[in-house]
């Protein structure tokens, strides 16, 4: 007979974690529906959440620790996988020192996986604790730590209650959030709302998408160039006075710094670059500033694109210049049911601060730009990365430069993939070892705990037993600490106390930390016991801005140093296109079905997607002798490769869109992946092309060129190609 409980999705990190109804039958998830007694998500889950079943009793998922051999993949068990694991990190570092040893955690890790990736790179003395976060959202802290006083104070869009939504590369019907991280899967409603209630959504997107289709208005901006328009809107605000004075002065200093800034680029300069015309920005800002309660964010359109860091601080100025923040229908800080940035400084005090040896970029989120990692392994330095530990994730799909990427897992003298899946990344590995599922070790997400739309508190319960001889990565990192010599958690003191309670038979599992993290708050017990979570207080507009900041005056830093030193740099050289290269590549682009790779070995989802493809506007393909469906070459300064072309008019002129996070063309365990692979865009993007701040890569915004191929010159049907080539000899 079937049991059911409540629980949310979890598939990758997408981040609403819609409340689901799961059905479980002798062991196994047999079915899901929307959860509609669930206190945030209310019955909503997209086709993701509705193929969970599928993801956990996949037949591809990897059950068995298994290591390499010069013949190809054994079967190896736990104790000898964690000791010759530990023993060759050891070794490793002792030959080359700390900074010879990284971790990378993907998008599905939770709040435990990071922090265990993170404390286990760092127990070792080494600052290269690589993550996800670092691709496509580390401008944001860049931003917060400078402006609002530390790096984990993200600001949210209160959607439901505002009167102008400005949206600029983000199309939340389809990520079902507005921004990065938030838990706000019912955006439609919110559309709605602002609508019915006098108000106006505006979506900036080089694309028509689908939150554009139901919009107020759609521009079509020309890629890498939204910093144009948002230096503009608050240069036509300044100008108009349609700026709150009143706010500016109680919270924030550096306003008149931007007076002067905004005189770098005039409003019909800016028209030209953004190819928006100077009366449609006018009018916008107009619009912004006389709102009763607006707000502007990104998501991966800009936030992958240039000048990212530049671009959030120009949204927070805009926020804060127009008395948005910390007020009803602006963005707000959520402080959640946990202090995020108290905890992490607390976790962090031992580690390794140093900033990534190629390029010095300083550590954002617990760690360096991932895009340095292949420049690093590929330099001829003793203390480059040898040995990298990856959790969640996987790097040769969606780091920058593939064919770079490749050659720098190939070098590595050990790379550990902790999985679900045999995956694309694992290919190249020496061990690879099962990772247990949400539903099969439970937990509590609290590193999210400031984007839930209040503070809020939910457990997520084991509902099934691991399959074959999959672990949770606590277990496997708690091993493979005690095999390598270096104390759990980065925590000697806690490492005895683990020890100890390992060996009298307690058992030192999550749940101790789970009790720390509560203390305080609920017990553990009642948490567990309480179905739909535990609402643990308001929202109090005004809190923040007169207890949250943390910089040294309490106020809104809207002029950092470094920040006003390079705006002018930014403004004076926008993205340019050539003859070699004339058009704009982006590859921010999502689909519903999809969630990066993770969703990429479900079948009925991936019949739906079946790959990607090159769009182009129909007078872009009339004027390059493109085809509709027919066979291109995508030829960027770092590599090129051969797709189908799909002709739409959702795209403006001089774009090409290729989606991201395909290419599944290795030899790895996903057979559902391996059958529908796609062509991997990353191998046109180039891992040098990084923002100054943060060291994050571009990927929406590279010059491209598209060539039409002739039948005979086109791949075999069911074919993936990609070259790669220097960069001053593109093919």
């Amino acid at each position: 007979m079937a049991q059911t409980y409540r629980t949310t999705c979890k598939i990758g990190a997408c981040e609403p974690f819609c409340g689901l109804e799961v059905d479980v039958e002798d062991g196994r998830i047999t079915a899901v529906r929307p959860d509609a007694k669930h206190p945030i998500t209310a019955g909503y889950a997209c086709i993701k959440g509705m193929h969970v079943p599928d993801y956990q009793n996949d037949p591809d998922r990897l059950l068995y620790p298994m290591r390499r051999t010069p013949t190809g993949w054994e079967r190896v068990a736990w104790t000898d996988a964690i000791k010759e694991i530990g023993r060759k990190l050891r070794a490793i570092r002792d030959a080359y020192g700390p900074t010879a040893i990284a971790t990378y955690w993907g998008n599905a890790a939770d709040s435990v996986t990071i922090s265990l990736a993170n404390t286990f790179c760092h127990s070792f003395g080494s600052p290269n604790s690589f993550n996800v976060l670092s691709l496509e959202y580390t401008d944001r802290g860049a931003v917060a730590e400078r402006v609002l006083g530390n790096e984990n104070l993200i600001l949210q869009p209160d959607a439901a209650r505002a009167r102008f939504a400005l949206l600029l590369g983000t199309n939340p019907l389809v990520t079902n959030g507005m921004t990065l991280l938030q838990r706000r899967p019912r955006i439609s409603a919110d559309i709605k709302a602002i609508q019915r209630n006098g108000g106006k959504v505006v979506v900036v997107d080089p694309r028509r998408t689908e939150t554009a289709k139901v919009a107020d208005e759609h521009i079509a901006i020309r890629p890498g160039t939204d910093l144009f328009l948002l230096v503009a809107l608050i240069r036509r605000i300044i100008e108009t006075g349609a700026y709150r004075r009143d706010f500016i002065e109680r919270h924030t200093t550096g306003f008149d710094q931007w007076i002067r800034l905004v005189e770098q680029l005039t409003l019909d300069r800016a028209a030209e670059i953004t190819d928006i015309p100077r009366a449609k920005i006018e009018r916008l800002a107009d619009e912004f500033a006389k709102a009763d309660g607006a707000f502007a964010t990104t998501r991966v359109g800009v936030q992958t694109s240039h000048n990212s860091t530049l671009t959030e601080w120009a949204v927070m100025t805009l926020n804060a210049i127009t008395g948005n923040i910390d007020r009803p229908g602006g963005v707000y800080f959520n402080p959640g049911a946990f202090d995020i940035p108290a905890l992490i400084e607390r976790f962090t005090r031992r580690n390794n601060k140093a900033p990534s040896r190629i390029g010095k970029y300083p550590q954002i989120f617990g760690g360096p730009p991932a895009a340095v990692f292949a420049d690093d392994v590929l330099s001829d330095d003793p203390d480059r990365i040898r040995a990298l530990v990856v959790v969640a994730g996987n790097p040769v799909i969606t780091f920058p430069n593939t064919a770079k990427v490749e050659s720098a897992l190939r070098r590595l003298e050990l790379l550990v993939c902790i999985d679900l899946y045999l995956s694309d990344t694992a290919t190249f590995a020496h061990y690879a070892l099962p990772a247990a599922t949400m539903y099969e070790k439970g937990g509590l997400h609290f590193l999210t705990s400031n984007f839930e739309a209040y503070p809020f508190l939910e457990w997520k319960p084991k509902i099934v037993e691991p399959r074959g001889e999959a672990r949770s990565e606590w277990e496997i990192f708690k091993a493979l600490s005690r095999a390598a010599g270096v104390p759990f958690l980065n925590d000697p003191l806690l490492d005895r106390v683990a020890r100890v309670m390992d060996a009298i038979g307690v058992g030192f599992q999550e749940d101790w930390l789970y009790r720390y993290l509560l203390l305080g708050k609920t017990r553990l017990g009642k948490l567990k016991q309480s179905p739909g979570g535990l609402k643990c207080g308001e929202i109090r507009w005004g809190n923040f801005l007169a207890q949250g900041l943390r910089t040294s005056d309490k106020k809104l830093h809207l002029a950092p140093p470094e920040f006003v030193a390079a705006l002018p740099e930014a403004l004076s050289t926008p993205i340019t296109v050539n003859r070699e290269f004339p058009l704009l590549l982006i590859s921010g682009a999502r689909r519903l079905a999809s969630y990066n790779s993770w969703t990429h070995n479900i079948p009925a989802l991936m019949e739906k997607m079946k790959g990607n493809w090159a769009t182009m506007n129909p007078n872009d393909a009339q004027k390059y002798g493109i085809q509709n469906g027919g066979w291109v070459r995508v030829i960027s300064a770092t590599g090129s490769v051969e797709i189908r072309a799909l002709v739409s008019p959702d795209v403006r002129e001089g774009v090409v869109v290729i989606h991201q996070f395909w290419g599944h063309t290795y030899e790895s365990g996903m057979r559902t992946s391996r059958k529908y692979p796609g062509v991997n865009v990353n191998f046109l993007h180039d891992d040098r092309i990084r923002d100054r701040f943060c060291g994050m890569p571009v990927y929406n915004g590279t010059p491209c060129r598209v060539v039409g191929l002739r039948d005979a010159d086109s791949p075999k049907q069911g074919a993936t190609v990609h070259h790669s080539h220097g960069k001053n000899s593109p093919s």
